[in-house]
């Protein structure tokens, strides 16, 4: 074969160390460093409780967008960095495994844990992959101000990106109808920082989850500067120097938030002047559902030991703590009357209803402490896809698959409509029932409504010994500080939790152990800022 003349005056250039690799290997080398990435932002996370991570954390996926070549290649970074941020912080759903008392042996009880783990954390890969593109899309700068360039409008980044952001993961893409679980928000990482949660009342969760990844935006901008001296991504700043000082006003902004958030918290001091209790009967699913079926009788006389402990007050027994329409029981009603009488107690007691057509409900329900029960009953109104209500699309999946809408109710409960406030003679109760405690919206209308103690009952038995607890008594935290109200987080196998207005955890029980846990809290009427405009 003859050789291939080269053009005159040049000479063919030969790569150097074997040549660049094939874009597709590089492309390759930056999804699994996303993955890493994704997972170490996962370290952030309640339970794991490496705060600090989340202030820099974003940065990995934020520059991998700005780089990217176009919409579809931003969009799989984020899948792949979205995914493994929620594997990482969603690996509690393991905990379901062993489901011997739904049926499955072993194999399947993995299977379905490990089914759901993968699932509800592509269902979050998928919001962050959206975001991305949406994010790729749109006309962008790493300054401040909106300029006009080239016959179009360039949008500054810093207000842009945190906005979408809040708004794929916090609004739409987490929507109860959208079958959103909105578990890992960035803004729960800070649940043990006082100074930095307080801002919260003013501009709730999702206002600190917006500043988290405004300041994650101005750090990124400034390390693709003093990477690229010259770039024309997303994050291109005009010089390291306006780098620099976009992260220092973002400092202020944070400052001058956390300021207002304290100065909130001084103006609506919450005298504590009323007894709380805790009834955590650990009364375990393998206890209840396979080992032995508690009978109403037992159930009674198991919690009784630790309700002669309760100081008068308020006296809280976990979601389903009674698995029983206890507007038909008689017997229960007059016991429990009893014991509110003797000892003084306002208590509210998680069990079910029925409405008049049969309909049932996971329900709360008052019992005050002259022995009345409340004619109003709260039912739930945020219901978890598959654990209490069966989706329309499971409707063509195999009997097996449908088995695990598996109630007390038997075939899945109906949704409440309604906030309702427990009228006690010293305050009133707003209760909220288990995953309830993740939605803002829901927890603010029930204060709205007169709520002036939160109080939320759950079981958490289903996932063992896990890290679910510790993110739920974060979401609660969070709720607490919104809404300036003392917040009870009741679990029937712990952890529990008494909760003050300023997000300060007063006292917490330990995991799977019976107990009784007593604090201290007292009502409030004032609404906050954020009560008041986070209406959605």
């Amino acid at each position: 074969m003859p050789a291939i003349a080269q053009p005159k005056g040049k000479k063919a250039k030969t790569p150097k160390n074997g040549g660049s690799p094939p874009p597709q290997d590089k492309e390759l080398k930056i999804l699994a460093a996303l993955i890493a990435a994704g997972a170490f932002l996962g370290l952030s996370a309640p339970g794991i409780n490496q705060w600090y991570i989340a202030w820099f954390g974003l940065a990995p996926l934020l520059i991998a967008i700005a780089l990217a070549t176009g919409f579809r290649q931003a969009f799989l970074r984020g899948l792949f960095f979205g995914t493994s941020y929620c594997l990482m912080c969603a690996h509690w759903l393991l905990g379901l495994h062993p489901l011997d008392w739904l049926g499955f042996n072993w194999w399947q009880s993995y299977l379905l844990a490990g089914s759901a783990w993968i699932i509800l954390c592509l269902h979050q890969g998928l919001i962050t992959a959206l975001f991305c593109g949406f994010v790729r899309l749109l006309p962008m700068t790493g300054s401040f101000a909106i300029k006009k360039e080239k016959k179009r409008l360039t949008f500054p980044a810093l207000l842009v990106i945190p906005l979408g952001w809040v708004l794929f993961h916090n609004m739409i893409g987490n929507a109860h109808d959208a079958l959103g679980i909105p578990w890992t928000m960035l803004e729960y990482s800070q649940y043990k920082q006082h100074y930095v949660i307080q801002m919260a009342s003013a501009i709730g969760g999702i206002g600190i989850g917006c500043l988290l990844v405004m300041w994650n935006t101005a750090l990124s901008a400034l390390l693709l500067s003093l990477w690229k001296k010259k770039s024309n991504t997303i994050l291109a700043v005009v010089g390291r120097e306006h780098a620099f000082y976009q992260v220092l006003g973002t400092a202020a902004i944070l400052t001058c938030f956390m300021m207002l958030g304290f100065y909130l918290e001084s103006q609506n001091k919450v005298t504590m002047n009323m007894n709380a209790s805790i009834l955590q009967g650990n009364i375990n699913i393998d206890m209840q559902r396979t080992k032995h079926r508690y009978s109403l009788p037992e159930l009674l006389s198991h919690y009784r030991p630790l309700v002669q402990k309760a100081p008068p007050g308020i006296c809280v027994w976990s979601e389903n703590a009674l698995p029983t329409y206890l507007r038909s029981e008689n017997i229960v009603q007059l016991d429990l009357a009893d014991v509110a009488r003797h000892r003084q107690l306002d208590m509210i007691v998680g069990s079910m209803d029925r409405d008049s057509v049969g309909r049932p409900y996971n329900a709360a329900y008052g019992i005050a402490h002259d022995g009345k029960l409340q004619s109003i009953v709260y039912h739930k109104r945020y219901l978890v896809p598959f654990g209490e209500y069966t989706p329309w699309l499971i409707e063509y999946f195999p009997e097996w698959i449908k088995r695990l809408t598996n109630t007390p109710a038997g075939g899945g409960f109906a949704a409440g409509k309604e906030p309702v406030v427990l009228s006690f003679s010293n305050a009133g109760i707003a209760p909220l029932i288990c995953f309830e405690t993740l939605s803002p919206e829901l927890v603010a209308s029930s204060v709205r409504a007169g709520g002036q103690i939160l109080v939320n009952v759950s079981d958490l038995a289903w996932f063992h010994r896990s890290i679910v607890g510790d993110q739920m008594i974060a979401f609660s935290v969070f709720r607490a500080v919104e809404n300036r109200r003392c917040f009870i987080f009741a679990a029937n196998t712990g952890p529990s939790a008494i909760i003050e207005p300023d997000g300060r955890i007063q006292v917490r029980s330990g995991l799977e152990q019976p107990d009784i846990l007593i604090g201290r809290v007292g009502p409030n009427s004032s609404l906050t800022a954020f009560t008041r405009w986070f209406v959605f």
